[in-house]
């Protein structure tokens, strides 16, 4: 599983979701889009179909900050 860090220490997992999940965090549907660009996702086309898509096969985990509350989220794209 991932581990996230957010203001110096790991975040809470909260769960797997799919994007209705997801779109209730919007800064961690952003944080996840930004993530994914650096991973190689440059077709803006495909990389919103994968989010879009999440729950129908792929999930994304979901993570909340310790410290200040902030959500994040991650998927395994590979």
């Amino acid at each position: 599983m991932a581990v996230l860090v957010h203001c110096q220490d790991a975040a809470a997992f909260v769960g797997e979701v799919g994007y209705t999940e997801l779109a209730a965090h919007p800064e961690a549907l952003d944080q996840l889009r930004a993530d994914m660009r650096l991973d190689g996702w440059h077709d803006e086309k495909q990389l919103e179909h994968f989010l879009t898509h999440l729950g129908d096969g792929a999930t994304a985990m979901l993570f909340r900050c310790t410290v200040c509350g902030a959500h994040l989220a991650y998927a395994d794209a590979s």
